[in-house]
């Protein structure tokens, strides 16, 4: 059953994909008796494409022996991806995780941050600051969230510079707080080459 489901994805798959799939594992295998067998199980796959991805795909196999009839419920079946396990281990609770993309949420904690560097800058240098990149960020569940992350920006004072500032944000949406941990800053000029 598991391998017929799996020849069926994979050439579900190869309509999608120039690439084909590599069975890992089967987890949560039932059966139902009803007028044949419901066979339910998770298929775990991976792709062998250029980046391999495993995807966890949960599937329905309807069996009735006596009329040949064996197919995917393919309107039950949904695949997700699957983190990899060097990520699961690096996202301890509690822990710092580092964040390779950042999302949505992620710029808008970063936007803040400079947003508040900037009026900080203002008050300091009357000179203005542009956002160039960010750097090694990472969040850590604490009582909220800590965001760490060097900020890349650019001083148009009388000699423009380049400076490396590693900021923490913590936010705390249930009190709406989120406030720049200014004990933790640090700005570095960059030497250019």
């Amino acid at each position: 059953i598991v391998n017929f489901a799996f020849s069926q994805l994979s050439a579900q798959n190869g309509a999608d994909e120039e690439c084909g799939l590599e069975k890992v594992d089967v987890e949560n295998f039932s059966t139902q008796v009803v007028a044949g067998t419901l066979y339910r199980f998770d298929l775990i796959v991976k792709s062998e494409c250029d980046e391999p991805q495993q995807k966890k795909c949960s599937l329905v196999v309807f069996d009735q022996p006596w009329t040949n009839t064996r197919e995917v419920q393919w309107d039950d079946v949904k695949c997700d991806k699957l983190e990899s396990e060097e990520n699961d281990e690096k996202n301890i609770a509690g822990g710092i995780n580092k964040i390779e993309k950042l999302s949505d949420a992620d710029n808008e904690i970063v936007s803040f941050a400079f947003s508040q560097l900037s009026a900080q800058s203002d008050n300091n240098k009357k000179c203005e600051l542009k956002k160039i990149d960010v750097e090694n960020f990472s969040k850590q569940v604490v009582s909220g969230t800590l965001y760490r992350f060097d900020l890349i920006v650019k001083s148009e004072c009388d000699e423009p510079s380049q400076e490396k500032c590693s900021l923490v944000v913590l936010d705390q949406p249930w009190t709406n707080t989120r406030e720049v941990q200014w004990d933790d800053v640090k700005c570095e000029k960059i030497e250019s080459n």
